[in-house]
Protein backbone atom coordinates (compact mmCIF):
# COMPACT_ATOMS: atom_id res chain seq x y z
CA UNK A 1 0.00 0.00 0.00
CA UNK A 2 2.97 2.30 0.64
CA UNK A 3 3.94 2.03 -3.03
CA UNK A 4 0.41 3.07 -4.06
CA UNK A 5 0.61 6.26 -1.96
CA UNK A 6 4.13 7.01 -3.23
CA UNK A 7 3.00 6.65 -6.85
CA UNK A 8 0.01 8.96 -6.23
CA UNK A 9 2.28 11.54 -4.57
CA UNK A 10 4.97 11.53 -7.27
CA UNK A 11 2.45 11.51 -10.14
CA UNK A 12 0.62 14.46 -8.58
CA UNK A 13 3.81 16.45 -7.90
CA UNK A 14 5.25 15.55 -11.32
CA UNK A 15 2.16 16.72 -13.19
CA UNK A 16 2.03 19.94 -11.14
CA UNK A 17 5.68 20.68 -11.99
CA UNK A 18 5.15 19.91 -15.68
CA UNK A 19 2.08 22.14 -15.65
CA UNK A 20 4.05 25.03 -14.12
CA UNK A 21 6.96 24.56 -16.52
CA UNK A 22 4.86 24.36 -19.69
CA UNK A 23 2.02 26.66 -18.65
CA UNK A 24 -1.50 25.32 -18.64
CA UNK A 25 -0.68 21.89 -19.94
CA UNK A 26 -4.22 20.61 -20.40
CA UNK A 27 -5.59 23.83 -21.90
CA UNK A 28 -3.76 22.89 -25.11
CA UNK A 29 -6.62 20.51 -25.82
CA UNK A 30 -9.17 23.03 -24.57
CA UNK A 31 -10.02 21.19 -21.32
CA UNK A 32 -9.91 23.27 -18.17
CA UNK A 33 -12.23 21.00 -16.24
CA UNK A 34 -15.75 20.61 -14.99
CA UNK A 35 -16.89 22.08 -11.70
CA UNK A 36 -19.82 20.07 -10.44
CA UNK A 37 -21.28 21.97 -7.49
CA UNK A 38 -24.06 20.35 -5.48
CA UNK A 39 -25.64 20.64 -2.05
CA UNK A 40 -26.41 17.84 0.42
CA UNK A 41 -28.28 18.66 3.64
CA UNK A 42 -27.47 22.36 3.22
CA UNK A 43 -23.73 21.79 2.69
CA UNK A 44 -22.29 23.07 -0.57
CA UNK A 45 -19.96 20.44 -2.02
CA UNK A 46 -18.07 20.13 -5.25
CA UNK A 47 -16.57 17.32 -7.28
CA UNK A 48 -13.04 18.35 -8.37
CA UNK A 49 -12.90 17.43 -12.04
CA UNK A 50 -10.52 20.27 -12.84
CA UNK A 51 -7.08 18.89 -13.90
CA UNK A 52 -5.26 21.24 -11.51
CA UNK A 53 -7.39 20.09 -8.61
CA UNK A 54 -7.00 16.42 -9.55
CA UNK A 55 -3.20 16.83 -9.58
CA UNK A 56 -3.32 18.56 -6.20
CA UNK A 57 -5.64 15.89 -4.78
CA UNK A 58 -3.30 13.14 -5.98
CA UNK A 59 -0.26 14.79 -4.38
CA UNK A 60 -2.02 15.54 -1.07
CA UNK A 61 -3.67 12.10 -0.93
CA UNK A 62 -0.44 10.24 -1.71
CA UNK A 63 1.71 12.38 0.57
CA UNK A 64 -0.66 12.05 3.53
CA UNK A 65 -0.96 8.28 3.11
CA UNK A 66 2.82 7.93 2.80
CA UNK A 67 3.43 9.99 5.97
CA UNK A 68 0.74 8.14 7.96
CA UNK A 69 2.15 4.73 7.03
CA UNK A 70 5.68 5.78 8.02
CA UNK A 71 4.72 7.48 11.30
CA UNK A 72 1.92 5.11 12.39
CA UNK A 73 2.78 1.69 10.90
CA UNK A 74 0.16 -0.05 13.05
CA UNK A 75 -2.71 2.16 11.85
CA UNK A 76 -5.25 0.26 9.76
CA UNK A 77 -5.07 0.76 5.99
CA UNK A 78 -8.74 1.69 5.78
CA UNK A 79 -8.20 4.51 8.27
CA UNK A 80 -5.06 5.68 6.40
CA UNK A 81 -7.05 5.66 3.14
CA UNK A 82 -9.95 7.63 4.68
CA UNK A 83 -7.70 10.25 6.31
CA UNK A 84 -5.72 10.64 3.10
CA UNK A 85 -8.92 11.07 1.10
CA UNK A 86 -10.22 13.75 3.49
CA UNK A 87 -6.89 15.63 3.38
CA UNK A 88 -6.78 15.42 -0.45
CA UNK A 89 -10.34 16.70 -0.82
CA UNK A 90 -9.65 19.41 1.77
CA UNK A 91 -6.53 20.63 -0.05
CA UNK A 92 -8.33 20.64 -3.42
CA UNK A 93 -11.32 22.47 -1.90
CA UNK A 94 -9.07 25.05 -0.24
CA UNK A 95 -7.23 25.85 -3.47
CA UNK A 96 -10.44 25.84 -5.49
CA UNK A 97 -12.31 28.24 -3.20
CA UNK A 98 -9.46 30.61 -2.38
CA UNK A 99 -7.45 30.60 -5.64
CA UNK A 100 -9.05 29.08 -8.75
CA UNK A 101 -12.62 30.42 -8.47
CA UNK A 102 -11.53 34.04 -7.80
CA UNK A 103 -9.00 33.87 -10.65
CA UNK A 104 -11.57 32.44 -13.06
CA UNK A 105 -14.11 35.10 -12.06
CA UNK A 106 -11.55 37.90 -12.54
CA UNK A 107 -10.52 36.53 -15.93
CA UNK A 108 -14.10 36.28 -17.18
CA UNK A 109 -15.00 39.83 -16.11
CA UNK A 110 -11.94 41.63 -17.47
CA UNK A 111 -11.35 39.96 -20.83
CA UNK A 112 -13.43 41.52 -23.61
CA UNK A 113 -15.27 39.34 -26.12
CA UNK A 114 -14.05 39.41 -29.73
CA UNK A 115 -17.24 41.02 -31.00
CA UNK A 116 -16.74 43.87 -28.50
CA UNK A 117 -13.37 44.70 -30.07
CA UNK A 118 -14.60 45.42 -33.60
CA UNK A 119 -14.46 49.17 -34.12
CA UNK A 120 -12.13 49.80 -31.17
CA UNK A 121 -9.36 52.32 -31.83
CA UNK A 122 -5.80 51.01 -31.39
CA UNK A 123 -2.23 52.16 -31.85
CA UNK A 124 0.30 50.25 -33.94
CA UNK A 125 3.08 49.27 -31.51
CA UNK A 126 5.20 47.36 -34.04
CA UNK A 127 5.08 48.32 -37.71
CA UNK A 128 2.66 46.20 -39.71
CA UNK A 129 4.65 45.08 -42.74
CA UNK A 130 3.18 45.14 -46.24
CA UNK A 131 1.44 41.78 -46.67
CA UNK A 132 2.74 40.78 -43.25
CA UNK A 133 2.10 41.17 -39.59
CA UNK A 134 2.75 43.68 -36.84
CA UNK A 135 1.36 44.41 -33.40
CA UNK A 136 -1.31 46.72 -32.05
CA UNK A 137 -2.00 48.02 -28.56
CA UNK A 138 -5.56 48.86 -27.45
CA UNK A 139 -7.35 49.69 -24.22
CA UNK A 140 -10.68 48.17 -23.13
CA UNK A 141 -12.27 48.79 -19.71
CA UNK A 142 -9.06 50.44 -18.52
CA UNK A 143 -6.94 47.37 -19.35
CA UNK A 144 -4.23 47.54 -22.03
CA UNK A 145 -3.81 44.64 -24.45
CA UNK A 146 -1.51 43.81 -27.36
CA UNK A 147 -2.36 41.57 -30.28
CA UNK A 148 -0.91 40.51 -33.63
CA UNK A 149 -2.31 42.58 -36.47
CA UNK A 150 -2.50 42.71 -40.24
CA UNK A 151 -3.67 45.55 -42.51
CA UNK A 152 -6.96 44.91 -44.32
CA UNK A 153 -5.52 46.28 -47.56
CA UNK A 154 -2.16 44.53 -47.17
CA UNK A 155 -0.20 47.78 -47.04
CA UNK A 156 2.38 48.82 -44.45
CA UNK A 157 1.24 50.78 -41.39
CA UNK A 158 4.01 52.44 -39.39
CA UNK A 159 4.38 52.15 -35.61
CA UNK A 160 2.58 54.94 -33.78
CA UNK A 161 -0.28 55.26 -36.30
CA UNK A 162 -3.86 55.08 -35.10
CA UNK A 163 -5.96 52.23 -36.49
CA UNK A 164 -9.41 50.73 -36.05
CA UNK A 165 -10.06 47.01 -35.57
CA UNK A 166 -12.21 45.71 -38.45
CA UNK A 167 -12.41 41.98 -37.68
CA UNK A 168 -10.56 39.18 -35.91
CA UNK A 169 -9.71 35.89 -37.58
CA UNK A 170 -7.52 33.13 -36.10
CA UNK A 171 -6.41 35.47 -33.31
CA UNK A 172 -5.11 38.02 -35.84
CA UNK A 173 -6.62 41.50 -35.70
CA UNK A 174 -7.31 43.00 -39.13
CA UNK A 175 -7.04 46.76 -38.95
CA UNK A 176 -7.36 49.83 -41.11
CA UNK A 177 -5.50 53.10 -40.57
CA UNK A 178 -7.77 55.86 -39.26
CA UNK A 179 -6.29 58.45 -41.64
CA UNK A 180 -6.79 56.00 -44.53
CA UNK A 181 -10.36 55.28 -43.44
CA UNK A 182 -11.20 58.99 -43.44
CA UNK A 183 -9.69 59.46 -46.91
CA UNK A 184 -11.65 56.52 -48.35
CA UNK A 185 -14.96 57.51 -46.75
CA UNK A 186 -17.18 59.34 -49.18
CA UNK A 187 -20.25 58.90 -46.97
CA UNK A 188 -21.93 56.75 -49.62
CA UNK A 189 -22.57 53.13 -48.83
CA UNK A 190 -22.48 50.29 -51.36
CA UNK A 191 -26.10 50.81 -52.43
CA UNK A 192 -25.55 54.48 -53.21
CA UNK A 193 -27.32 55.92 -50.17
CA UNK A 194 -25.67 58.73 -48.29
CA UNK A 195 -24.83 57.92 -44.68
CA UNK A 196 -25.28 60.55 -41.99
Amino acid sequence: MLTFFQVCFFVGIGLILISFIFGNLLEIVGFDGLDLDFAIFGLNLFLPLNPTLLMLFSAAFGGTGWILILIFPTMGMLLVFLISTVVGIGAASFVNILVLKPLKKAQNTSTPAKNELVGVQATVSETILAGGFGEIRYVVNGNSYTSPAKATNGEEIKAGKEVAICWIKNHVFYVIGLDERLEETDFTDRKGFTRL
